[in-house]
């Protein structure tokens, strides 16, 4: 192997580019039963996304089988093969006077449980996907991963009140799950 000189590494002499933690992008599609009440919504939510994750990747099971003194391993199965993870969206008011990220998130989390009247839904009703794409700095998607059939099971970020702070409230951040995952990579 050469030295480890600017000359002799590829990345540096053919100018490859790093992959940037703020290039990406979320598209979140509300269940069909909110489309219409917050026409908007895929918009709203992708220009007030601050951070999100993509999935981690499950560690294995390990079976042995032994035969007297020796001893095989074996990878089997991940115990669980469903997605959690969570985004983090700025608060805003607009001229309404509706904290639109707020209201949306809660609305999502009502079709799953309704704290005013008790009312719940049908999974197939409160699913939808997300998409995250990682993208580079000319917006060639390099990573896109898509949740299947998520559905929001806890939200914060509007709790705090505090007359001595000057602190902007927020971020309200959303927990997902998912049932699975597709991981399209270049």
């Amino acid at each position: 192997m050469p030295l480890a000189h600017f000359t002799n590494i590829q990345s540096h002499f053919k100018n490859w580019e790093p992959v940037y933690k703020n290039l990406y992008e979320v598209i979140i599609i509300l269940p069909a039963a909110l489309q219409a009440l917050h026409p908007d919504h895929t918009v709203l939510f992708l220009e007030n996304t601050i951070s999100t994750t993509f999935p981690t990747y499950k560690d294995l099971a390990v079976a042995e089988q032994r035969f007297k003194y020796s001893t095989r391993k074996f990878v089997t199965f991940p115990t669980d093969t469903s997605a959690t993870f969570d985004i983090s969206f700025n608060m805003n008011q607009n001229n309404s006077k509706q904290v639109f990220t707020f209201r949306m998130i809660k609305d999502w989390y009502d079709l799953g449980w309704n704290n005013e009247d008790g009312s719940v839904h049908y999974k197939s009703n409160i699913i939808s996907d997300i998409v995250i794409h990682s993208h580079d700095k000319e917006g060639h998607v390099i990573r896109r991963v898509t949740y299947f059939n998520c559905q929001i099971n806890k939200f914060t970020g509007w709790e705090t009140l505090d007359w001595s702070s000057t602190d902007l409230q927020g971020p309200l951040v959303a927990s997902f799950v998912a049932d699975y995952w597709e991981d399209m990579y270049y």
